[in-house]
């Protein structure tokens, strides 16, 4: 019997404490390190409890009986396991995780179809995976730094995911998720292939998405972000999303390349918007945002910046660029009217030559900066320069005035008192 089996293994294993069957091995909290224990797993048709696999002597790892993992299973630091075989294995309603294996070259799941929870992390030899139909509901899903080029079978037939992490697989060129449309958790799709190109065009609504250098992203149906949405690093020259609300912040940063986005049906931020370090883009329209319920925070070399349907920010603004073409008007009005609400708010572009000859100061780092505080209640100033030298001009012929009096007074007191 199957009991009878594994008896020597729970003398030998502290912490073999549950009962196994016919249908299941269970184990608490097992650490086995040797060949010969871990074979005896081969038998077992379910693996409960939690059970680690590790150690530099054991080879190839074959477990052709198993059906469904249950529990925890981690099999991990080990620079000898070269294969591992589920050959039997169609769900994993428990974990999975195969992790800083060295050697690992070929996991075998040819009849995988259901995951709850499977990580692959750290194996960079690991170049195939076997699927046969391929997996049809998955949960749980974390890939990062392997050899795969391919994740064909094992997320493209699913249409609801909890988390998916797919990053630093540097040889996968393309993720198609044609058939995904709802992303419970996080979606994070970074650093894999140079100009790695991304297919979400059946993605609806997602709570948090990370697109991070990639080649190209369409994402033709997305409505939605209940959380973040961030692209950084990223190759492409442009996007479109027709996204009209996200939830969380909105961060687009260090896309060297991007030239120019489209997020025209964006309509509320609710949380930071924040743009900076994207070198070539010159021009950015929020064509129908209203509302950013937590800061503005904006910074490049861009000429042209506008959001003329906006009715609210919540948080502090800040908008900064160094391109000449670039004005501070629009949302200086925004202010004086009250429809940015933060305690800071800054804009900074450089000085406008206003002298009539025309002629600028050579070198001259002049910037003209509006400044002020919804919560203080005084008046706040452009700092035009028209203004500011008015208003020097004022204190200046005050404070003469008031001088001249001074002397007035001293000298009338003094002739009185030699009388």
């Amino acid at each position: 019997m199957l009991m009878n089996t594994l008896m020597p293994l729970a003398v030998v294993l502290a912490g073999v404490t549950a009962a196994s069957s016919s249908n299941s091995c269970s184990f608490d909290d097992v650490t086995m390190t040797a060949a010969a224990s871990v074979s005896q797993l081969a038998s077992c048709p379910t693996l409960e409890g939690t059970l680690e696999i590790t150690g530099n002597d054991l080879g190839s790892l074959s477990f052709n009986s198993v059906e469904e993992i249950s529990g925890d299973i981690r099999i991990f630091n080990s620079s000898s396991i070269t294969d591992v075989g589920f050959t039997q294995l169609s769900k994993i309603s428990g974990s999975l995780e195969i992790d800083a294996l060295t050697q690992l070259h070929v996991i075998d799941f040819s009849k995988l179809g259901e995951i709850s929870d499977l990580s692959l992390i750290s194996l960079p030899s690991l170049s195939t995976i076997n699927l046969n139909t391929g997996v049809s509901k998955l949960n749980n899903l974390q890939i990062s730094d392997t050899a795969l080029s391919s994740l064909q079978g094992l997320i493209t037939n699913v249409n609801t995911l909890g988390e998916l992490d797919v990053n630093n697989n540097k040889n996968i060129t393309s993720i198609d998720l044609g058939n995904l449309q709802t992303v419970k958790e996080n979606l994070i799709l970074s650093f894999n292939g140079d100009s790695c190109e991304i297919n979400l065009d059946s993605l609806i609504w997602s709570s948090n998405l990370t697109i991070q250098d990639a080649g190209s992203i369409s994402a033709s149906e997305l409505s939605a972000v209940n959380g973040s949405l961030i692209f950084g690093y990223n190759k492409f020259e442009k996007f479109e999303l027709p996204v009209n609300k996200i939830g969380g912040a909105l961060q687009i940063f260090a896309n060297d390349d991007m030239t120019e986005f489209s997020l025209d049906n964006l309509t509320a931020v609710g949380g930071e918007l924040r743009i900076f370090n994207n070198t070539e883009l010159d021009n950015m329209a929020f064509q129908s945002l209203e509302t950013v319920k937590g800061a503005v925070n904006i910074n490049g070399s861009f000429s042209n910046f506008t959001m003329p349907e906006l009715e609210e920010v919540d948080g502090d603004f800040t908008v900064q660029s160094d391109n000449d073409d670039f004005s501070c008007k629009s949302f200086k009005k925004l202010k004086s009217d009250n429809k940015i609400e933060g305690h800071n708010f800054k804009c900074i572009a450089p000085a406008k030559n206003t002298s009539k000859s025309g002629s600028a100061s050579s070198g001259s780092l002049e910037t003209e900066t509006f400044e002020g505080s919804s919560s203080s209640g005084s008046s706040e100033s452009d700092d035009d320069d028209d203004n500011s030298t008015s208003s020097s001009s004022k204190d200046s012929s005050a404070s003469t005035l008031i001088g001249s009096g001074l002397v007035a007074i001293i000298l009338t007191t003094v002739f009185s008192a030699l009388i």
